[in-house]
């Protein structure tokens, strides 16, 4: 698309020079409350084209579908696809499932079900989860003693428990609620700031908005109780909110079998020799963080496809991963690997908090479909599935890394891709893929061979 640079008009407005007088060319004023129909013509201002059939022609036939779709997200113009796949034979902890994925690239999926086949051959994923305390913080400023805030905090906390009762109850019965509210004096690190450390139990829920509600009510106690010692200091709230690092919101997964056992993924090495390079390179992402970022990654390829299908934040899950994987002051891997005695044990650990009620869950068609296809797991089973298809992933990419090398089955599997961009025919297709099964995959010599082939 050729880009107008041109100011755009306002479609609500007659005179876009009016309305843009001493701003910055191109501004929109009142965006977000103009129609689809004016963001889009707005849009094609902008673009200096109409593409008006383009982005309705991925809009979904069934209009209160594609309501519901349209309400999910600010300034909606269209959707956005992405496959809906599946790895089936995912064995957790002696229960097969056909685990949905959300993921753009096949060979993730080709990944996770080959190692979900080897495994269910060899006992399967063992997972646990060890926890699932989630927490949040009231950051506020105390100007006086430190040692009074302190004095008086059983009575605060005491007042905050009396007045969250209306809003905890229904998730008391569940088997969620506030575990523990603490006082933190951070005023070492920032003059006068001090925190409420609270954690949380949300059952099935993720519970970000039910975490957030409690902390904006306790604020509003702290802030109301210490109104009365206006003479003792000053305080302000500066934030209410819940964080996003789940370090006990944790879930434990491990696949153990005899090293001969391997032999099915050892490729040319014998199963010994596997196994030993497979430590090898496990124990490389531990002290190295440029391989630690990839093969962490190689972990959330697994966790996220899952966590986009059963409508979970996966921002917020790869985000808890990647500090917990710094939790010890440097960035190593989430995976670990152990030789015994002739067995192979590869185990990983991760912070997954995550929800089967409310939300996308269950007001996403697809998202609710999911967890259907799971058999309606708890959020701790849900966890323990997750787990296990990033170990799943994870295993696959360095099995192929000390074997085969990553590139010979994901270009493989990217060679439909490859042909797509090239714009080759379905002859051609059939043609490629029987010409490059025992040969380098590349665009460059996928783009030769369709011009050769003309």
């Amino acid at each position: 698309m050729e880009i107008n640079n041109d100011t755009y008009k306002n479609p609500n407005s007659d005179d876009a020079s009016k309305q843009h007088k001493g701003m910055p060319q191109g501004l929109v004023t009142g965006f977000s409350k103009f129609n689809r129909n004016d963001r889009i013509d707005s849009l094609n201002n902008y673009l200096g084209e109409d593409v008006s059939d383009f982005l309705n022609t991925f809009l979904h036939p069934d209009e209160k579908v594609q309501h519901l779709v349209s309400e999910l997200s600010e300034n909606f113009l269209s959707n956005y696809f992405l496959p809906f796949g599946v790895v089936p034979n995912v064995l957790v902890n002696q229960q097969m499932y056909m685990v949905p994925m959300v993921i753009e690239e096949s060979s993730v999926v080709a990944a996770a079900s080959r190692a979900a086949g080897f495994w269910a051959k060899n006992g399967g994923f063992s997972a646990r989860v060890v926890d699932t305390l989630k927490k949040g913080q009231v950051h506020f400023t105390w100007s006086g003693s430190g040692s009074f805030l302190k004095s008086v905090f059983a009575q605060i906390k005491s007042q905050i428990y009396a007045d969250m009762a209306p809003i905890t109850g229904n998730m008391e019965q569940r088997g969620g609620g506030i575990i523990d509210v603490e006082l933190l004096d951070l005023s070492h690190k920032i003059e006068n700031y001090y925190q409420l450390d609270v954690a949380f139990k949300t059952a099935d829920a993720m519970g970000a908005n039910f975490i957030n509600t409690c902390l904006e009510t306790m604020a509003g106690t702290l802030n109301s109780f210490m109104t009365k010692h206006t003479n003792k200091g000053k305080l302000e709230i500066i934030m209410s909110i819940l964080s996003n690092y789940t370090p006990a919101c944790l879930v434990e997964c491990s696949v153990s079998c005899p090293i001969e056992k391997l032999a099915h993924m050892s490729g040319a090495y014998s199963p010994h020799e596997f196994a030993e390079r497979f430590a090898l390179a496990v124990k490389i992402a531990q002290v190295d963080v440029s391989r630690a970022v990839t093969h962490n990654k190689g972990i959330y390829n697994g966790v996220d496809g899952v966590v986009l299908a059963t409508g979970n934040d996966w921002r917020a899950i790869e985000a808890a991963g990647h500090a917990f994987a710094s939790r010890n002051g440097t960035y190593g891997a989430l995976s670990d690997v152990e030789i015994i005695d002739g067995n192979f044990k590869y185990s990983i650990s991760l912070p997954l908090a995550v929800g089967t009620v409310g939300g996308l869950t269950q007001n996403h068609p697809i998202a609710a479909f999911a967890i259907k296809m799971l058999r309606n797991p708890s959020a701790n089973s849900l966890m323990q599935i997750m787990a296990a298809m990033g170990m799943a992933n994870n295993f696959s990419a360095v099995a192929s890394l000390v074997t085969s090398g990553i590139q010979k089955g994901h270009m493989k599997m990217h060679l439909a891709n490859i042909l797509n961009q090239l714009g080759a025919s379905d002859g051609q297709k059939e043609a490629a893929k029987k010409y490059f099964v025992n040969k380098t995959i590349s665009f460059a010599l996928v783009s030769d061979f369709l011009k050769n082939d003309n």
